[in-house]
């Protein structure tokens, strides 16, 4: 295992991490994290789709010494009848926080995330409603080492890091998103997303980062949005180039799972690279799917074209924690008027309107 030091700190980060939000009930997590530990793993997001398997990380992170391994934990992930929810209450904030805090037997947690801000809404809420204060004052008691933050929002997370105090965040980075060719692929342009890994470079704030393979969407040429697949080591070794970066979170319900993300350090430097499949790569507009480049916005009803969209697709592909972060949302797909502005500006040719009709029965608001 490779490992990345902390910008602002003495932490030592495996370059791999380890993220339990696909583990689902009966899976054995316990064995899943022991297998992480022993194969060099040592950084954990903790932000768990169902409580059942959240209840199995205390046994196995009482066998190694506390020091041995860090863990990112979630200010405003909660648990509703058992599965994975979300609250920006800051009494229940808290109590869900302190008491993983007491049920994993962590006595504290290396990093503590201001979770999932992906809208402004949920920016200036969490920095006035008392959320942002919490995370403070925990820090202050030591039961937070650093602070940090997630998005998908490059703008967001721009904003936070010019707040200053946060030492790590939690972004999504993959090659389709980053990839530019007649409209970007992810949320913001890709000339913001890069210039935010420089920022975050220069004011030595590391990144950690979910969705390394596009929620499984890079892995198959069906799938791929950018029209060529890559493999899992091309993917991790894409991450690991962007600047800033420490760890890749990747997903894992079993042990097997992990040793194919290991195989990044044995693999040869052909077999590590993009560069010659990302040459063959190509975001044509006849792509008629939703890529979330909201170049559609804004939309009439305030509606995020873009975060709708993919929250839908990861809940289609198996993402247990994206219906909550839709139902989240300010705005709702439900809400469409099919007044038409977002397929008319959209470069990829996607009907919108019936996209915005079955996110909206599929969700169910």
């Amino acid at each position: 295992m490779q490992v990345r030091k902390l910008p602002r700190g003495a932490e030592q980060i495996s370059v791999i991490g380890l993220g339990l939000g696909i583990a689902k009930p009966g899976d054995d997590v316990s064995a899943l994290v022991r297998g992480a530990l022993e194969r060099g793993i040592n950084y954990f997001d903790l932000c768990c789709a169902y409580e059942s398997t959240c209840s199995q990380l205390k046994e196995p992170f009482s066998e190694v010494p506390r020091e041995s391994f860090y863990t990112q934990l979630h200010l405003g992930a909660v648990f509703k009848n058992g599965a994975y929810a979300f609250s920006r209450k800051l009494d229940k904030v808290r109590d869900v926080f302190l008491h993983e805090i007491d049920s994993f037997g962590l006595g504290y947690t290396d990093f503590g995330m201001l979770h999932c801000i992906d809208e402004e809404s949920d920016l200036n809420y969490v920095l006035t409603k008392g959320i942002y204060q919490l995370a403070q004052d925990l820090k202050a008691q030591g039961i937070i080492r650093h602070l940090g933050f997630s998005t998908h929002n490059p703008a967001i997370a721009r904003k936070l890091l010019e707040l200053g105090g946060f030492d790590l965040f939690m972004f999504s980075i993959n090659a389709a998103f980053d990839f530019k060719q007649d409209g970007e692929l992810a949320l913001g342009e890709t000339s913001e997303r890069e210039e935010l890994y420089r920022l975050a470079q220069a004011q030595q704030v590391a990144i950690s980062v979910m969705k390394p393979f596009a929620g499984g969407q890079l892995l198959q040429v069906q799938s791929s949005p950018i029209g060529v697949p890559l493999s899992v080591v091309q993917c991790l070794q894409y991450v690991l180039d962007r600047p800033a970066v420490v760890t890749a979170i990747a997903g894992a319900s079993k042990v097997e799972e992990l040793d194919d993300y290991l195989k990044l350090f044995t693999a040869t430097p052909d077999e590590r690279d993009y560069g010659a499949a990302m040459a063959h790569a190509s975001a044509a507009p006849n792509l008629k799917r939703c890529v979330y480049c909201n170049h559609c916005a804004p939309c009439p009803k305030k509606i995020n074209v873009g975060l709708c969209n993919k929250y839908y697709d990861l809940a289609l592909m198996g993402d247990n924690l994206a219906r909550e972060h839709y139902l989240n949302l300010e705005h709702h797909a439900s809400e469409c008027n099919d007044c038409g502005h977002c397929v008319k500006r959209c470069p990829f040719k996607c009907d919108q309107i019936a996209r915005m009709h079955e996110i909206a029965a599929y969700f169910g608001r």
